[in-house]
Protein backbone atom coordinates (compact mmCIF):
# COMPACT_ATOMS: atom_id res chain seq x y z
CA UNK A 1 0.00 0.00 0.00
CA UNK A 2 0.83 3.55 -0.41
CA UNK A 3 1.46 6.60 1.73
CA UNK A 4 2.87 9.93 1.92
CA UNK A 5 6.29 8.22 2.88
CA UNK A 6 6.00 6.58 -0.78
CA UNK A 7 6.56 2.92 -1.86
CA UNK A 8 7.02 0.37 0.55
CA UNK A 9 9.34 -2.37 0.63
CA UNK A 10 7.09 -5.08 -0.58
CA UNK A 11 4.98 -2.89 -2.70
CA UNK A 12 3.82 -5.26 -5.90
CA UNK A 13 3.39 -8.53 -3.65
CA UNK A 14 0.31 -10.25 -2.98
CA UNK A 15 -0.42 -12.56 -0.56
CA UNK A 16 -3.32 -14.75 -0.05
CA UNK A 17 -3.62 -15.25 3.88
CA UNK A 18 -5.95 -18.77 4.24
CA UNK A 19 -4.38 -18.88 7.53
CA UNK A 20 -5.80 -19.07 11.44
CA UNK A 21 -5.89 -17.72 15.29
CA UNK A 22 -2.35 -16.34 15.98
CA UNK A 23 0.91 -17.99 13.54
CA UNK A 24 -0.64 -17.44 10.26
CA UNK A 25 -2.31 -14.13 10.58
CA UNK A 26 0.89 -13.18 12.29
CA UNK A 27 3.21 -13.73 9.71
CA UNK A 28 0.97 -12.33 6.73
CA UNK A 29 0.84 -9.21 9.03
CA UNK A 30 4.44 -9.02 8.77
CA UNK A 31 4.25 -9.01 5.48
CA UNK A 32 1.26 -6.18 4.97
CA UNK A 33 3.28 -4.09 7.18
CA UNK A 34 6.04 -4.37 5.01
CA UNK A 35 3.98 -3.14 2.12
CA UNK A 36 2.46 -6.50 0.51
CA UNK A 37 -1.00 -6.85 -0.27
CA UNK A 38 -2.46 -9.39 1.74
CA UNK A 39 -6.08 -10.45 0.92
CA UNK A 40 -7.28 -12.67 4.30
CA UNK A 41 -9.82 -15.22 2.97
CA UNK A 42 -11.76 -15.91 5.81
CA UNK A 43 -14.42 -18.78 6.28
CA UNK A 44 -17.81 -17.31 6.47
CA UNK A 45 -18.58 -16.26 10.16
CA UNK A 46 -14.60 -15.95 10.85
CA UNK A 47 -12.29 -18.03 12.37
CA UNK A 48 -13.29 -18.19 16.40
CA UNK A 49 -11.26 -15.09 17.53
CA UNK A 50 -13.89 -13.31 15.48
CA UNK A 51 -16.01 -14.07 18.51
CA UNK A 52 -14.18 -12.97 21.37
CA UNK A 53 -14.39 -9.51 22.54
CA UNK A 54 -14.24 -6.69 22.78
CA UNK A 55 -15.05 -5.34 19.72
CA UNK A 56 -14.90 -1.89 18.18
CA UNK A 57 -17.27 -0.45 16.01
CA UNK A 58 -18.64 2.33 14.33
CA UNK A 59 -20.06 3.83 17.12
CA UNK A 60 -17.06 3.11 19.75
CA UNK A 61 -15.63 -0.03 21.79
CA UNK A 62 -17.86 -2.81 23.15
CA UNK A 63 -17.82 -6.30 24.38
CA UNK A 64 -21.06 -7.37 22.51
CA UNK A 65 -22.59 -8.99 20.80
CA UNK A 66 -20.68 -8.39 17.53
CA UNK A 67 -22.39 -6.28 14.40
CA UNK A 68 -21.47 -6.88 11.29
CA UNK A 69 -18.54 -3.69 11.39
CA UNK A 70 -17.75 -4.46 14.36
CA UNK A 71 -13.77 -5.58 15.00
CA UNK A 72 -12.50 -7.86 17.83
CA UNK A 73 -9.00 -7.10 19.51
CA UNK A 74 -7.24 -9.80 17.72
CA UNK A 75 -8.05 -9.30 14.13
CA UNK A 76 -7.55 -5.40 15.31
CA UNK A 77 -4.25 -6.18 15.58
CA UNK A 78 -3.47 -9.24 13.11
CA UNK A 79 -5.86 -7.76 10.62
CA UNK A 80 -4.06 -4.08 10.03
CA UNK A 81 -3.62 -3.38 6.65
CA UNK A 82 -5.25 -6.82 4.93
CA UNK A 83 -8.10 -6.92 3.11
CA UNK A 84 -10.98 -8.96 4.18
CA UNK A 85 -12.63 -11.62 2.32
CA UNK A 86 -15.10 -14.07 3.21
CA UNK A 87 -15.48 -17.27 0.53
CA UNK A 88 -16.61 -20.69 1.93
CA UNK A 89 -14.13 -22.79 0.40
CA UNK A 90 -15.22 -25.72 1.09
CA UNK A 91 -17.90 -25.35 -1.82
CA UNK A 92 -17.23 -25.81 -5.07
CA UNK A 93 -17.85 -22.56 -6.07
CA UNK A 94 -15.42 -21.18 -3.55
CA UNK A 95 -12.91 -23.63 -4.00
CA UNK A 96 -12.47 -22.13 -7.60
CA UNK A 97 -12.59 -18.65 -6.45
CA UNK A 98 -9.59 -19.09 -4.14
CA UNK A 99 -8.10 -21.41 -7.21
CA UNK A 100 -8.57 -17.95 -9.23
CA UNK A 101 -6.67 -15.71 -6.49
CA UNK A 102 -3.94 -18.33 -6.22
CA UNK A 103 -3.35 -17.92 -9.77
CA UNK A 104 -2.87 -14.60 -9.99
CA UNK A 105 -0.92 -14.47 -6.41
CA UNK A 106 2.87 -14.50 -4.72
CA UNK A 107 2.44 -16.02 -1.84
CA UNK A 108 -0.15 -17.72 0.32
CA UNK A 109 0.30 -18.59 3.99
CA UNK A 110 -1.71 -21.51 5.93
CA UNK A 111 -1.70 -22.91 9.43
CA UNK A 112 -4.22 -26.02 8.91
CA UNK A 113 -3.43 -29.60 10.31
CA UNK A 114 -1.36 -31.64 7.69
CA UNK A 115 -3.52 -33.18 5.11
CA UNK A 116 -6.85 -30.68 5.58
CA UNK A 117 -5.49 -27.98 2.53
CA UNK A 118 -5.27 -31.48 0.23
CA UNK A 119 -9.15 -32.44 1.70
CA UNK A 120 -10.43 -28.97 0.48
CA UNK A 121 -8.43 -28.43 -2.78
CA UNK A 122 -6.54 -25.99 -1.87
CA UNK A 123 -2.98 -27.61 -0.82
CA UNK A 124 0.60 -26.77 -2.50
CA UNK A 125 0.22 -29.13 -5.32
CA UNK A 126 -2.91 -28.55 -6.66
CA UNK A 127 -2.27 -25.04 -6.45
CA UNK A 128 1.26 -24.59 -7.81
CA UNK A 129 -0.46 -26.50 -10.76
CA UNK A 130 -2.28 -23.59 -11.33
CA UNK A 131 0.32 -21.48 -10.45
CA UNK A 132 4.43 -22.05 -10.82
CA UNK A 133 5.65 -18.86 -9.05
CA UNK A 134 3.55 -19.06 -6.25
CA UNK A 135 5.11 -19.21 -2.18
CA UNK A 136 2.99 -21.53 -0.48
CA UNK A 137 3.80 -21.52 3.21
CA UNK A 138 2.31 -23.94 5.57
CA UNK A 139 2.65 -23.16 9.82
CA UNK A 140 2.21 -26.72 11.66
CA UNK A 141 2.55 -27.86 15.18
CA UNK A 142 5.16 -30.99 14.00
CA UNK A 143 5.52 -30.57 10.28
CA UNK A 144 3.58 -31.96 7.23
CA UNK A 145 5.78 -35.91 8.13
CA UNK A 146 7.01 -37.85 10.95
CA UNK A 147 5.46 -39.66 13.84
CA UNK A 148 3.71 -36.59 15.54
CA UNK A 149 1.96 -35.23 11.76
CA UNK A 150 -1.46 -36.00 13.19
CA UNK A 151 -1.32 -34.36 16.25
CA UNK A 152 -3.13 -31.11 17.46
CA UNK A 153 -0.37 -28.45 18.48
CA UNK A 154 -0.88 -25.47 20.37
CA UNK A 155 1.06 -23.20 22.00
CA UNK A 156 1.13 -24.40 25.38
CA UNK A 157 2.07 -28.46 24.25
CA UNK A 158 4.65 -27.05 21.42
CA UNK A 159 6.34 -25.48 24.59
CA UNK A 160 6.21 -28.99 26.89
CA UNK A 161 7.14 -30.93 23.89
CA UNK A 162 10.36 -28.68 22.82
CA UNK A 163 12.15 -29.09 26.20
CA UNK A 164 11.18 -25.07 26.55
CA UNK A 165 8.77 -25.66 29.47
CA UNK A 166 11.03 -27.67 31.59
CA UNK A 167 13.76 -25.02 30.92
CA UNK A 168 11.45 -22.69 32.40
CA UNK A 169 10.65 -21.95 36.23
CA UNK A 170 12.70 -22.18 38.93
CA UNK A 171 14.38 -25.31 39.90
CA UNK A 172 12.37 -25.81 43.06
CA UNK A 173 8.90 -25.22 41.42
CA UNK A 174 6.83 -27.14 38.29
CA UNK A 175 7.71 -26.59 34.83
CA UNK A 176 6.39 -23.27 33.37
CA UNK A 177 5.35 -21.94 30.22
CA UNK A 178 6.93 -18.55 28.92
CA UNK A 179 4.42 -15.68 29.38
CA UNK A 180 3.53 -14.80 25.65
CA UNK A 181 2.43 -17.82 23.18
CA UNK A 182 5.97 -18.04 21.75
CA UNK A 183 5.35 -21.10 20.20
CA UNK A 184 3.12 -19.03 17.68
CA UNK A 185 4.73 -15.95 17.32
CA UNK A 186 8.29 -17.08 16.91
CA UNK A 187 7.20 -19.50 14.09
CA UNK A 188 5.57 -16.76 12.04
CA UNK A 189 8.63 -14.83 11.81
CA UNK A 190 10.52 -17.91 10.84
CA UNK A 191 7.53 -18.29 8.16
CA UNK A 192 8.28 -14.70 7.21
CA UNK A 193 11.61 -15.07 6.65
CA UNK A 194 10.88 -18.16 4.49
CA UNK A 195 8.72 -16.56 1.82
CA UNK A 196 10.76 -13.88 1.50
CA UNK A 197 13.85 -16.05 0.97
CA UNK A 198 11.63 -17.70 -1.45
CA UNK A 199 10.81 -14.76 -3.44
CA UNK A 200 14.18 -13.74 -3.90
CA UNK A 201 15.09 -17.44 -5.09
CA UNK A 202 11.83 -17.17 -7.42
CA UNK A 203 13.85 -13.75 -8.88
CA UNK A 204 16.39 -15.62 -10.03
CA UNK A 205 15.01 -19.04 -11.01
CA UNK A 206 10.87 -17.85 -12.01
CA UNK A 207 9.77 -20.57 -9.78
CA UNK A 208 7.56 -20.70 -6.79
CA UNK A 209 8.10 -23.84 -3.84
CA UNK A 210 7.01 -25.11 -0.74
CA UNK A 211 7.75 -23.63 2.63
CA UNK A 212 7.79 -25.66 5.91
CA UNK A 213 7.63 -24.39 9.18
CA UNK A 214 7.13 -26.48 12.14
CA UNK A 215 6.28 -24.93 15.59
CA UNK A 216 8.21 -27.75 17.30
CA UNK A 217 11.72 -27.16 14.66
CA UNK A 218 11.40 -23.56 15.74
CA UNK A 219 11.31 -23.59 19.72
CA UNK A 220 13.87 -26.94 19.46
CA UNK A 221 16.38 -24.25 17.44
CA UNK A 222 15.76 -21.82 19.89
CA UNK A 223 16.37 -24.11 22.75
CA UNK A 224 19.51 -25.33 21.74
CA UNK A 225 21.08 -22.09 21.09
CA UNK A 226 21.82 -22.47 24.66
CA UNK A 227 24.72 -24.67 25.53
CA UNK A 228 22.58 -27.89 27.22
CA UNK A 229 24.84 -30.75 26.18
CA UNK A 230 27.20 -29.00 28.41
CA UNK A 231 24.39 -28.19 31.10
CA UNK A 232 23.44 -31.95 31.09
CA UNK A 233 27.59 -33.43 31.34
CA UNK A 234 28.17 -30.82 34.05
CA UNK A 235 24.79 -31.27 36.09
CA UNK A 236 23.03 -28.40 35.77
CA UNK A 237 19.47 -28.11 37.11
CA UNK A 238 16.95 -27.79 33.70
CA UNK A 239 14.86 -24.84 35.90
CA UNK A 240 17.53 -22.17 37.54
CA UNK A 241 15.11 -19.45 37.51
CA UNK A 242 16.48 -16.46 36.76
CA UNK A 243 20.19 -17.27 37.22
CA UNK A 244 23.04 -18.79 35.02
CA UNK A 245 25.01 -21.45 36.12
CA UNK A 246 27.97 -19.53 33.90
CA UNK A 247 28.26 -15.97 36.36
CA UNK A 248 26.83 -14.22 39.54
CA UNK A 249 25.39 -11.61 40.30
CA UNK A 250 22.71 -12.29 37.65
CA UNK A 251 18.98 -12.37 38.52
CA UNK A 252 16.17 -10.41 39.81
CA UNK A 253 16.79 -8.74 43.11
CA UNK A 254 14.24 -6.71 45.13
CA UNK A 255 14.30 -3.21 46.50
CA UNK A 256 12.43 -0.84 48.81
CA UNK A 257 9.90 -0.30 46.45
CA UNK A 258 9.76 -3.20 43.29
CA UNK A 259 12.52 -5.45 41.65
CA UNK A 260 15.02 -5.15 39.46
CA UNK A 261 16.69 -7.27 37.14
CA UNK A 262 20.50 -7.00 36.70
CA UNK A 263 23.69 -9.55 34.26
CA UNK A 264 26.84 -8.63 34.94
CA UNK A 265 29.78 -9.61 32.81
CA UNK A 266 32.91 -8.23 33.40
CA UNK A 267 35.22 -8.41 36.29
CA UNK A 268 35.80 -4.74 36.40
CA UNK A 269 32.18 -4.49 37.06
CA UNK A 270 32.27 -6.87 39.82
CA UNK A 271 35.07 -4.58 41.50
CA UNK A 272 33.05 -1.71 40.97
CA UNK A 273 29.80 -2.87 42.28
CA UNK A 274 31.63 -4.05 45.47
CA UNK A 275 32.34 -0.34 46.31
CA UNK A 276 29.23 1.00 45.19
CA UNK A 277 27.43 -1.34 47.96
CA UNK A 278 30.15 -0.60 50.34
CA UNK A 279 31.21 -4.36 50.48
CA UNK A 280 34.91 -4.84 49.94
CA UNK A 281 35.34 -8.12 51.86
CA UNK A 282 33.10 -9.91 48.85
CA UNK A 283 35.99 -9.39 46.55
CA UNK A 284 38.16 -11.57 48.49
CA UNK A 285 35.32 -14.48 49.18
CA UNK A 286 34.79 -15.00 45.42
CA UNK A 287 37.79 -13.84 43.81
CA UNK A 288 36.74 -14.34 40.17
CA UNK A 289 33.17 -15.35 37.90
CA UNK A 290 34.15 -18.93 37.90
CA UNK A 291 33.68 -18.77 42.05
CA UNK A 292 30.88 -16.63 41.72
CA UNK A 293 29.07 -18.84 39.54
CA UNK A 294 29.47 -21.41 41.47
CA UNK A 295 27.83 -20.20 44.69
CA UNK A 296 25.76 -17.75 43.12
CA UNK A 297 22.73 -18.24 44.92
CA UNK A 298 24.85 -16.79 48.04
CA UNK A 299 26.24 -14.11 45.78
CA UNK A 300 23.17 -13.33 44.52
CA UNK A 301 21.61 -13.06 47.98
CA UNK A 302 24.85 -10.51 49.01
CA UNK A 303 23.91 -8.07 46.20
CA UNK A 304 20.22 -8.39 47.02
CA UNK A 305 21.07 -7.12 51.00
CA UNK A 306 21.92 -3.95 49.54
CA UNK A 307 19.50 -3.61 46.63
CA UNK A 308 17.04 -4.13 49.30
CA UNK A 309 18.04 -0.96 51.58
CA UNK A 310 17.30 1.28 48.28
CA UNK A 311 14.72 2.13 45.79
CA UNK A 312 14.52 0.83 42.61
CA UNK A 313 15.98 4.50 40.94
CA UNK A 314 18.76 4.62 42.78
CA UNK A 315 19.88 1.20 42.65
CA UNK A 316 19.72 1.49 38.80
CA UNK A 317 21.26 4.79 38.78
CA UNK A 318 24.28 3.03 40.91
CA UNK A 319 24.37 0.13 38.74
CA UNK A 320 24.60 2.26 34.72
CA UNK A 321 26.73 4.35 36.21
CA UNK A 322 29.75 1.48 36.50
CA UNK A 323 28.60 0.17 33.12
CA UNK A 324 26.32 -3.15 34.56
CA UNK A 325 23.28 -4.28 32.16
CA UNK A 326 20.07 -3.38 34.85
CA UNK A 327 16.72 -2.58 34.42
CA UNK A 328 13.10 -2.09 36.47
CA UNK A 329 10.68 -5.36 36.57
CA UNK A 330 7.48 -3.57 34.91
CA UNK A 331 4.44 -5.34 34.05
CA UNK A 332 3.46 -4.88 30.82
CA UNK A 333 0.90 -2.31 31.62
CA UNK A 334 3.66 -0.07 32.57
CA UNK A 335 5.82 -0.67 30.12
CA UNK A 336 3.43 -0.06 27.73
CA UNK A 337 4.45 4.12 29.05
CA UNK A 338 8.22 3.35 29.57
CA UNK A 339 10.24 6.42 27.87
CA UNK A 340 12.56 4.59 25.56
CA UNK A 341 9.20 2.26 24.42
CA UNK A 342 7.46 5.69 24.17
CA UNK A 343 10.44 7.25 21.90
CA UNK A 344 10.68 4.22 19.59
CA UNK A 345 7.06 4.35 19.11
CA UNK A 346 6.51 0.80 19.26
CA UNK A 347 3.08 0.64 20.35
CA UNK A 348 -0.19 2.31 18.35
CA UNK A 349 -3.96 2.95 19.58
CA UNK A 350 -5.78 0.61 17.22
CA UNK A 351 -8.29 2.61 14.81
CA UNK A 352 -11.65 1.53 13.43
CA UNK A 353 -11.77 2.44 9.35
CA UNK A 354 -15.75 4.00 9.98
CA UNK A 355 -14.14 5.96 12.98
CA UNK A 356 -11.44 9.20 12.48
CA UNK A 357 -10.17 9.07 16.00
CA UNK A 358 -8.11 5.88 17.50
CA UNK A 359 -9.90 3.71 19.95
CA UNK A 360 -8.90 2.76 23.18
CA UNK A 361 -7.00 -0.73 22.25
CA UNK A 362 -3.54 -1.05 21.93
CA UNK A 363 -1.24 -2.61 19.33
CA UNK A 364 2.36 -3.20 18.14
CA UNK A 365 3.47 -2.14 15.17
CA UNK A 366 6.54 -3.68 13.57
CA UNK A 367 9.62 -3.53 15.91
CA UNK A 368 12.15 -2.62 12.72
CA UNK A 369 12.90 0.00 10.82
CA UNK A 370 14.06 0.79 7.67
CA UNK A 371 16.00 4.58 6.97
CA UNK A 372 13.80 4.22 3.71
CA UNK A 373 10.41 2.30 4.78
CA UNK A 374 7.61 3.25 5.67
CA UNK A 375 6.15 1.62 8.45
CA UNK A 376 2.83 3.06 9.24
CA UNK A 377 -0.42 0.53 8.77
CA UNK A 378 -4.09 1.04 7.70
CA UNK A 379 -6.74 0.11 10.24
CA UNK A 380 -8.17 -3.93 10.13
CA UNK A 381 -11.11 -4.20 8.22
CA UNK A 382 -14.33 -5.39 9.40
CA UNK A 383 -15.05 -9.13 8.12
CA UNK A 384 -15.77 -9.33 4.74
CA UNK A 385 -15.20 -5.93 3.76
CA UNK A 386 -13.54 -6.18 0.77
CA UNK A 387 -15.01 -9.49 -0.62
CA UNK A 388 -16.99 -7.88 -3.40
CA UNK A 389 -14.19 -5.06 -4.52
CA UNK A 390 -11.91 -8.24 -4.68
CA UNK A 391 -13.16 -10.26 -6.62
CA UNK A 392 -14.30 -7.15 -8.86
CA UNK A 393 -11.45 -6.43 -9.43
CA UNK A 394 -9.15 -9.36 -9.54
CA UNK A 395 -11.58 -11.88 -11.19
CA UNK A 396 -13.51 -9.58 -12.91
CA UNK A 397 -17.04 -10.67 -11.89
CA UNK A 398 -20.09 -8.42 -12.34
CA UNK A 399 -22.48 -7.48 -10.08
CA UNK A 400 -25.07 -10.30 -11.62
CA UNK A 401 -22.06 -12.96 -10.50
CA UNK A 402 -21.40 -11.62 -7.06
CA UNK A 403 -25.21 -11.11 -6.26
CA UNK A 404 -25.56 -14.71 -7.29
CA UNK A 405 -22.89 -16.02 -5.00
CA UNK A 406 -24.23 -13.69 -1.85
CA UNK A 407 -27.33 -15.26 -2.22
CA UNK A 408 -25.91 -18.99 -3.22
CA UNK A 409 -24.11 -18.55 0.64
CA UNK A 410 -20.67 -18.88 -1.34
CA UNK A 411 -19.30 -15.49 -0.35
CA UNK A 412 -20.20 -12.94 2.64
CA UNK A 413 -19.37 -9.33 2.98
CA UNK A 414 -20.29 -6.15 5.04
Amino acid sequence: MLHAGGVKPLAGIRVLDISRIVSGPTCAWVLAALGAEVIRVEVPGGDLTWNVPPFLGPDGPHRGPRGPRDVPLAPMRRGRSKRSVVIDVKRDEGRALLHRLAAVSDALVENFRPGATARMGIDYETLSALNPRLVYCSITGYGPDGPYRDRASMDLVVQAVSGLMAKTGFEDGPPTKVGVTIGDQVPALYAAIGILSALRQRDVDGRGQYVDVAMLDVLVALLWDEPLDDYEQRGVPERVGNTDPRGAPIGTFQTTDGWIAMVMTAETQWTQLCELMERPDLLTRWKDRRERGAQGAAVNAAVESWTRTVSTDVAIAGLTRIGVACGPVQSAWAARTDPQVAHRGMLENLRHPDLDEPGPFIGPRLPLKLSRGDMRTDPAEPLGASTDAVLRDLLELDDDELRRLHAAGVIESC
